[in-house]
C-alpha cells in the first residue's frame, strides 16, 4: 500500500474536521426545528440584510436548485418574504419577516455559543493562523 503524501493527508483531516464541524452545529440547529440550509440562509440574511437569490447561492455552500427550494419553504413558513429592489424594480430580494426576525434572534446567540464550543481546544492565536492559513488556501484555488 502506498504511504500518503502530505497534501492526501491535508485533504483527510481537513474533511473530517469539516463533517465534525456539521455535525455539531447541524445538532444545534436541527433543534430548532431548522434545515441547516434554511438556518444559513436565515443568518446570511441576519447578518447581510436583503439579498437576491443569486446572491445567497453565491455565497452558500448550496446548489441553486436547493437553494430555490430552501427559500420557497422559508417564505412558506412566514420566516422571509421577497421584496421588490428599490434600486432595480426587476430584482427581487429576500429578507426577513418580523416572526424570520424574531427566531433567529432567538436562536443566534445559541448558535455562537455552539461555535465557541466547537473551537474550545483551540487558541485564539492558533485561531488567527488558522484563518490566515485558509485564506491563504482559498486564495490559491482561485489563483488557477
Amino acid at each position: 500500500m502506498a504511504q500518503r503524501t502530505i497534501d492526501e493527508k491535508l485533504v483527510v483531516i481537513m474533511g473530517r474536521s469539516f463533517q465534525s464541524l456539521e455535525k455539531e452545529l447541524f445538532k444545534h440547529v436541527r433543534s430548532m426545528g431548522l434545515t441547516p440550509t434554511q438556518f444559513i440562509v436565515l443568518e446570511m440574511l441576519y447578518n447581510k440584510g436583503p439579498l437576491t437569490v443569486n446572491e445567497i447561492i453565491e455565497t452558500s455552500f448550496s446548489s441553486s436548485g436547493n437553494i430555490g427550494l430552501v427559500v420557497k419553504n422559508l417564505l412558506k413558513a412566514g420566516l422571509v418574504d421577497k421584496q421588490i429592489d428599490t434600486q432595480d424594480r426587476r430584482v427581487r430580494k429576500i429578507r426577513l419577516t418580523e416572526t424570520g426576525q424574531a427566531r433567529i434572534n432567538d436562536y443566534y446567540p445559541e448558535h455562537l455559543k455552539a461555535i465557541e464550543h466547537c473551537f474550545r481546544g483551540v487558541t485564539t492565536a492558533e485561531k488567527k493562523v488558522l484563518i490566515l492559513l485558509l485564506s491563504k488556501l482559498k486564495k490559491s484555488f482561485v489563483a488557477k
